[in-house]
C-alpha cells in the first residue's frame, strides 16, 4: 500500500510498538530495493483503544519511531522524506469505541459519543491531509494513480 497509495493509515490497537517499527522498516526495504516509489506516501497512525490520549506520550514514541525509520532510510542511502511523509501530526489517538455496563444482570452495549466525535474529527484531518498534499505535489507535475 505504501507504493499506490498517497495516504497510509495503520489502523493499531495499543501504541507505537517496536514490532510495527520494524514492519515499517521492512515495507521501506522493500519499497527501496524493488524500485517501486513513485510516490512519497503520507503515513499516518490511528491508535485505537487509548485510555491515556495526551499527545506528549505519544509524541516521544513518535519521534523514536522516526529516529529509527531515518536510521533505516539512511543505511538505504535515502533520506526518510524521499520515501515516506511522517510528520509531528502523524499520531491520531481514538478511544475505545464501543462502551457496554450490565443493566438488570445483562450486558449492554453501544458505541460512545466519544468515540463518534473523535472519527468524526479524524476524517476531517484525514482530508486535510490530502489537500495539503495536493498542494504540495501540484509543483511537481501530474499525481500518480
Amino acid at each position: 500500500c505504501m507504493t499506490c497509495s498517497h495516504l497510509v493509515l495503520v489502523n493499531h490497537k495499543g501504541e507505537l510498538s517496536r514490532q510495527l517499527q520494524d514492519l515499517l522498516e521492512v515495507c521501506l526495504f522493500a519499497v527501496r530495493h524493488l524500485r517501486l516509489a513513485r510516490i512519497q506516501p503520507r503515513l499516518a497512525f490511528v491508535l485505537r483503544d487509548q485510555h491515556d490520549r495526551s499527545r506528549a506520550v505519544h509524541e516521544d514514541m513518535l519521534k523514536q519511531m522516526r529516529s529509527h525509520l531515518e536510521d533505516a532510510a539512511r543505511t538505504l542511502g535515502s533520506p526518510l522524506h524521499d520515501l515516506i511523509m511522517l510528520d509531528s501530526t502523524a499520531v491520531f489517538l481514538l478511544p475505545s469505541a464501543v462502551t457496554s455496563e450490565l443493566r438488570q444482570g445483562q450486558e449492554v452495549c453501544w458505541t460512545s459519543e466519544l468515540f463518534a466525535r473523535e472519527v468524526l474529527h479524524l476524517r476531517s484531518e484525514v482530508f486535510r491531509w490530502l489537500r495539503e498534499d495536493s498542494c504540495r505535489r501540484q509543483g511537481e507535475g501530474p499525481s500518480e494513480f
